[in-house]
């Protein structure tokens, strides 16, 4: 009973996902671009659905 195989598994397997994360992540200037490009098309979208309802 003083081995724990669960609890080791699972930190193996927080620490891999936080590793792979680092990697994965976008880099600033590529978040920033995205959350304009996409604050642009919300835009675009309530413009459109305000002229489809006639205000």
């Amino acid at each position: 009973m003083t081995q724990h195989p669960f609890l080791k598994g699972m930190g193996l397997g927080v620490l891999a996902g936080a590793a792979v994360s680092a990697v994965v992540v976008p880099k600033k200037k590529q978040i920033e671009r995205t959350a304009k490009k996409a604050m642009r098309t919300v835009g675009g979208l309530a413009e459109d659905l305000t002229d489809s309802m006639g205000f």
